[in-house]
């Protein structure tokens, strides 16, 4: 099952060589699809959008969406597998790769990378959470009774759907 993304977006948008083994990346995928777009959209919506692009019979509606979901996905997976392909758990450990013509990077700039690949990341999700709940009449399920566990959807402390992460400030007089 694909998690939005296939090996082509991955190749053709993403920072990934073209000797990477994409099969590397794909775990990463399915996470940052379940981990972080999941709680946008709703685990019911969430169902429904992956079953209909795996089916092939997503509406014009749901393309546009689809197309805003595959970037934050897209640079969630390249993140997470930033450090996943440089220090892999192996029967001996945790290994750091390294190569005859390439020299390994420190855990500090895999963190730099890490970090700017979130930025991208952060960015589209912004964009995916603000066109929701502009658009939020096209999407039937999204509003739907049985999708309860969106993080966008009725949140009466965030009607505009966007401050899922702004944190509680304390003003003391």
């Amino acid at each position: 099952m694909e998690y939005f993304i296939g090996e082509k977006f991955i190749k053709d948008y993403g920072t990934v060589h073209k000797n990477c083994d994409v099969k590397d990346i794909v775990p990463n995928v399915e996470y940052a699809a379940k981990a972080f777009i999941k709680r946008q959209l709703g685990t019911y919506f969430f169902d429904y959008l992956v079953t209909t692009y795996n089916a092939a019979t997503l509406s014009v509606d749901e393309i546009a969406l689809v197309d805003r979901i595959k970037w934050a996905v897209l640079w969630r997976a390249i993140a997470e597998s930033s450090i996943s392909l440089t220090y892999q758990l192996t029967n001996k450990g945790y290994q750091k790769q390294t190569g005859d013509n390439s020299e390994a990077l420190e855990l500090k700039e895999v963190q730099w990378m890490y970090n700017g690949y979130i930025t991208k990341a952060d960015y589209f999700q912004k964009e995916l959470g603000d066109y929701l709940v502009a658009n939020k009449a096209l999407y039937s399920q999204f509003t739907n009774v049985l999708n309860t566990d969106s993080i966008l959807k009725d949140d009466p402390y965030n009607a505009n759907g966007t401050a899922f992460v702004e944190g509680i400030g304390l003003l003391i007089i």
